[in-house]
């Protein structure tokens, strides 16, 4: 077995210092690196500027925050962590669950190409949250303050053009948005690049799939509770679907055949990060093995996370956004050691 690490990021005050803090931590991080190789050097920044100006101004701010802290321009900053005109991304695949009370769900990829930082932020300029980190200012998944859940599970590159990365629209949701209908307006609103789905909840009980393509927004909603993995449903956007949809189906049938909806979250917490779970992978050669769960109640506040195999954080997020900070600066966990290629 391989260890495996998040720091945790405590941030409160104006979003230009979570910005240098955020710099702080990631100081040595070697994603940093691939970052600067897979940012598109030909991204505007007039256009970027343009864009967050718009729909999320205080995230330029944070942005200046990183570049100070890491002794860049704004412009290079932008560029490299915006999330705006990335290369298509690789596939990946993540499961989640979501109905009025519970929301949970785990993130499938390469530790290679994960930040390992898990980021609690209050900021001056925008609702506080909590969320895994991807490409420092952008989210895998998250809940703010108002209790607004969401994560992000890619689809395909079927249409992929100019655009932001999902990661930073989730961001974005988690900034700006209260509700889930707020988060469906938005998204209707952002330029996407790729095609994905988001699972989304808010304290009202209300929680929808929301199915993105470059071109177009559905949703999927229910008073039951709704499963959320790597294809789309609606008709409309079947043709968008990768060609190999085996392990998403299978996971959603998985799922569709389990009583989640009599569930706790705890029974929920441990159905997605049991490593003898179906809903657990280890092909981390292959970009599927799980990296973290996340999982909230829409009722008692209480948030749930771990690293794979790993220990399990837990706190109730009102006590954090009242000011009370913990004293965990990093969580671990374990993946199966990948073989050495021969060669």
């Amino acid at each position: 077995m391989e260890e495996i690490q998040a720091a945790i990021i405590q941030a409160r005050g104006s979003i230009y210092e979570i910005g240098k803090k955020t710099a702080a931590v990631y100081i040595k991080n070697p994603i940093l690196q691939q970052f600067s190789q897979l940012s598109s050097q030909k991204s505007d920044y007039e256009e970027i500027k343009a864009l967050f100006s718009e729909y999320a101004p205080h995230l330029i701010d944070e942005l200046q925050g990183l570049a100070d802290g890491l002794s860049m321009t704004l412009k290079e900053a932008a560029v490299q962590f915006s999330g705006y005109n990335m290369p298509r991304p690789h596939a990946l695949g993540c499961s989640a669950y979501v109905d009025q009370y519970h929301y949970v769900r785990n993130y499938d990829f390469s530790p290679s190409l994960y930040d390992h930082c898990l980021s609690f932020i209050a900021p001056e300029e925008a609702y506080g949250s909590i969320g895994y980190n991807l490409q420092l200012i952008g989210r895998h998944d998250g809940v703010n303050e108002k209790g607004l859940t969401i994560g992000l599970h890619f689809v395909s590159n079927q249409g992929y053009r100019k655009g932001l990365s999902a990661w930073t629209v989730l961001r974005i949701a988690l900034d700006t948005c209260e509700t889930t209908q707020q988060v469906i307006d938005l998204f209707k609103e952002l330029p996407h690049a790729a095609c994905y789905n988001f699972s989304v909840g808010d304290a009202k009980g209300t929680h929808a799939v929301i199915e993105v393509t470059p071109e177009k927004v559905c949703v999927l909603s229910s008073r039951a509770g709704l499963n959320c993995v790597n294809h789309f449903k609606h008709s409309d956007l079947e043709a968008l679907n990768r060609q190999d949809m085996t392990s998403s189906a299978k996971r959603e049938k998985f799922l569709l055949n389990t009583k989640t909806s009599t569930m706790s979250q705890q029974e929920l917490f441990d159905l997605f990060s049991d490593p003898a779970s179906p809903l657990f992978f280890e092909d981390y050669n292959r970009l599927f093995g799980t990296l973290h769960t996340f999982a909230y109640s829409f009722k008692t506040k209480q948030l749930m996370t771990a690293l794979s195999r790993g220990k399990r954080l837990e706190l109730n997020i009102e006590d954090w956004f009242t000011g009370n900070n913990f004293k965990v600066d990093r969580l671990y966990g374990e993946i199966k050691k990948e073989p050495i290629p021969e060669g």
